[in-house]
């Protein structure tokens, strides 16, 4: 991208990233309250998940959780983001001061009261994160379906890979476990 206005010498390369590649890998956190589901993810305020959903224009700030998950997705392992154990945690709990980072709770009722802390029935026990690779959606490109509403993607994702745990799912006893050794 850089290259393409040096030579017109009107603008450097300030900021970490110099280039601007094509694809991005996202981590996707769910979680479920049986081990085998249904999964519910986590939608973040402007990072990519929902594909149906426009790209935010944030600058010049960066919501840091949505960026943080960005590195720790770039940085390859869940070791070298142990942030990310106790803020799994907490998304367990269901701790308001965290899930109001994101641009909604899926496990908030329909009605729109409050969950309620005691019903195990409408409380994540399990939780996991995998690893996509998104890019911009292709308008010639007929294999994608639209939504249930008619909406065109804006992204197309294809699944890598777990992220966390590399087998299986992680529960508070675990979380807790990985967050007291970092």
């Amino acid at each position: 991208m850089n290259a393409s206005f040096d030579k017109l010498r009107l603008c450097g390369t300030y900021g970490a990233f110099g280039v601007v590649s094509e694809r991005r890998e996202e981590l996707i956190i769910e979680s479920a309250n049986h081990i085998n589901g249904p999964w519910k993810e986590y939608h973040f305020k402007v990072k990519p998940g929902d594909v149906h959903r426009r790209p935010k224009w944030i600058s010049p700030y960066h919501h840091r959780i949505d960026w943080q998950m960005w590195i720790a997705a770039a940085s390859g392992r869940v070791e070298r983001s142990p942030w990310i154990y106790r803020f799994l945690l907490k998304l367990l709990r269901q701790e308001k001061d965290v899930i109001g980072l994101l641009k909604s709770d899926p496990w908030k009722v329909e009605s729109g009261a409050e969950s309620n802390a005691d019903d195990c029935s409408n409380a994540p026990k399990y939780i996991r994160i995998e690893k996509y690779s998104y890019k911009f959606y292709d308008t010639n490109n007929a294999t994608i379906s639209n939504d249930h509403e008619g909406n065109k993607p804006y992204w197309v994702r294809e699944r890598l890979g777990r992220y966390f745990p590399r087998q299986g799912v992680a529960s508070a006893d675990i979380l807790e476990e990985l967050a007291n050794r970092h």
